[in-house]
């Protein structure tokens, strides 16, 4: 008897009640109702990888990014297994930086009629020598060790290395970066690029009864073809890497066209922006932050390069401490703010202000990927992972 009242309780049971995945390296959260995010924990140390938003809609489900490797989008598939029995009917790939869009291979294979949506300038960079590591195809012939190696000196870079003088916090912290790295290059097997199905240029409205998505292109900020995803009825907008927290990342960008792109973004008046890393925010101080900085760091660096300046000679002569006082302030982060963030920054300001071309993929990291070959489409390359 007992046992039949259990079966029969199972039954009535929803399915998201009974199903418990594993969707490690994300966290989860409900933004609102039918609007999830899984997002890497609050204190996590290991690669970059984005921020995934799950937006249910009447017939099937739309997501905003993927992930960084196959086995996110592998954790993505289980957690929407978990909510909803909707198929996934769309997926945004908001810009061309590969910890966005790896994830959709493992998507595709469960729902093979997914619209896979970028801008025309981010389906450029994904075929583009901007794009690092992956294959159109699966390889399991990935240099694990390789990787590992330019990744390793990515935390050291950040300053995450043990050594003498490390308190225990940094030596804890640094552990888990080496947990979370091993576990990334195991995820990272199997790997490989999907190419959008699909572009548009200025809107793409994702219609419906209750969420309505209105994907759209508002200039080149932190990439030539940043998307966003605005739902007008939630006032929630998914940013991508345009807003990036709590260190934005400043390589490739158009510092000009930034500012006027977070101008419009304000002008949405979000309840919830939701970034391409890090927390949701339930305001625009942190874009005004971000407005701030850019703005000083071209008033600066735009008079000294139209002068004549060598990029080394402004770095050298421009006071760039109302930047660390806005970023740069937590020891965790020092190195992050100067790697990601500054140096880049600075650089694109010279280049915008002496008219040279910022090319996407550029110098992305010191150490970073390596120039662009013949078969960069076939053989992974050298490259390590954003750390955090």
């Amino acid at each position: 008897m007992i046992r039949a009242f259990i079966s029969l309780l199972t039954l009535l049971l929803p399915a998201a009640v009974l199903a418990q995945p594993d969707i490690a390296p994300f966290t989860e959260r409900e933004l609102a109702p039918g609007i999830h995010l899984l997002a890497a924990p609050v204190d996590y140390a290991g690669p970059a990888f984005s921020n995934v938003s799950i937006i249910e809609q009447s017939d099937g489900l739309v997501l905003v990014d993927s992930g960084a490797t196959i086995a996110h989008g592998r954790a993505v598939v289980a957690f929407i297994r978990s909510i909803s029995r909707k198929p996934v009917k769309a997926v945004l790939i908001t810009h061309w930086h590969n910890d966005h869009p790896l994830g959709i291979a493992a998507i595709r294979a469960v729902w093979p009629r997914v619209r896979i949506i970028a801008t025309e300038r981010t389906r450029a960079g994904l075929l583009g020598p901007a794009m690092t590591s992956v294959g159109l195809s699966p390889d399991d012939h990935f240099d694990t060790q390789i990787w590992n190696e330019a990744s390793l000196s990515m935390a050291q870079v950040q300053g995450l290395a043990a050594n003498p003088a490390a308190t225990a916090e940094q030596s804890r912290r640094y552990e888990r970066y080496i947990l979370n790295l091993r576990a990334f290059a195991r995820g990272f097997r199997g790997t490989y690029l999907v190419l959008p199905t699909e572009t548009f240029t200025d809107t793409l409205l994702l219609d419906d009864s209750e969420r309505p998505v209105s994907l759209m292109f508002l200039g080149r900020a932190n990439t030539d073809g940043d998307a966003i995803a605005w739902l007008p009825r939630q006032h929630i907008v998914m940013t991508g890497d345009i807003v990036v927290s709590p260190i934005p990342f400043g390589f490739g960008s158009y510092p000009e066209s930034w500012l006027r792109v977070l101008a419009r973004l304000k002008a949405l008046n979000p309840a919830l922006l939701v970034p391409g890393h890090g927390e949701p925010m339930a305001d625009t101080a942190y874009l005004d932050r971000l407005v701030a900085t850019i703005a000083d760091i071209r008033a600066q660096v735009g008079p000294l390069a139209r002068q004549g300046m060598s990029l080394e000679d402004v770095r050298t002569h421009a006071d760039f401490s109302a930047q660390t006082a806005i970023f740069g302030t937590n020891p965790r982060y020092a190195a992050a703010f100067q790697s990601l963030w500054l140096a880049p920054m600075v650089e694109n300001a010279w280049k915008e202000a002496r008219g040279v071309a910022i090319v996407q993929g550029e110098g992305l990291l010191p150490g970073g990927p390596a120039p662009a070959t013949s078969d960069r489409m076939r053989r992974p390359r050298r490259s390590g992972a954003r750390p955090r």
